[in-house]
């Protein structure tokens, strides 16, 4: 089996599923299927929203905790005091490792979803925009309007890892909180930048694995899935042997 055929099992598994994978260092990877079809973003859009935030904002403005939100839901905010300072960088960093929704309403909130849409676009994800926020109010039917597709976010990867102003993001996402996707089957120890998107029915990760050997942009995008739980094991089943084949320790 090569790494061909596994992503076309993978993909054939289930209805409205897109892979792109695409080696930044060592031996050429270039795998791309249904790269372009337009999925809903999810949570994945907190990816372009922090690069805006932090090209155009000042990173070491300061934010208290109670000019954040609340939410009905968990937040990793509610462990901060309401009088707790953060930086706009701190924030950044803390939405990409938790996926914090009032964070994510509060960045939006500072530079607008327009500016999101340019930034993607700019980098040259021209089927990425963001039309809607994170608010508790924005998380039913209306949370599928802001798009995506793997091939764009791979494009918005890429451009995060080689830019060195936003190594704080690669940072934040090698300490993702959610590694039950793209992480679940590797090792422990092996860096893995990522970002999931989770809504009823889709989950998507997104990432770069930085092996001994090369470093591996890894998308993957479903929708239409009737169990998102048993997604996240094909998704670690799959690029763990990806991985392997490509020489790297699983």
């Amino acid at each position: 089996m090569d790494v061909e055929s596994l992503i076309d099992d993978f993909v054939r598994a289930q209805p409205s599923r897109a892979v792109v994978l695409q080696s930044l260092r060592g031996d050429p990877v270039h795998v791309r299927r249904h790269a372009d079809r337009v999925f809903p973003a999810a949570s994945l859009m907190k990816v372009p929203l922090v690069i805006t935030v932090l090209e155009q904002l000042d990173a070491e403005r300061v934010v208290r905790r109670s000019d954040v939100g609340t939410t009905a839901y968990p937040s990793i905010l509610e462990v901060f005091d309401d009088q707790h300072a953060f930086t706009l960088r701190e924030l950044c960093s803390i939405m990409l490792a938790t996926s914090d929704n009032p964070i994510g309403s509060c960045l939006t909130d500072l530079v607008g979803m327009a500016a999101v849409t340019r930034t993607a676009q700019r980098i040259g994800a021209v089927n990425t925009y963001m039309r809607v926020g994170f608010t508790d109010d924005e998380l039913g039917a209306q949370a599928r309007e802001s798009t995506t597709t793997a091939g764009d976010m791979a494009l918005i990867l890429q451009y995060v890892a080689s830019q060195p102003h936003l190594r704080s993001m690669v940072h934040a996402m090698r300490n993702s909180m959610r590694n039950f996707r793209l992480p679940l089957r590797l090792p422990d120890e092996l860096p893995v930048a990522h970002k999931t998107g989770s809504l009823r029915g889709l989950a998507h990760d997104a990432g770069i694995l930085f092996g001994a050997d090369r470093d591996l942009v890894a998308v993957f995008l479903t929708e239409d899935q009737p169990d998102t739980a048993p997604v996240g094991i094909h998704i670690g089943d799959c690029i763990a042997d990806v991985w392997h084949l490509l020489g790297e320790a699983v």
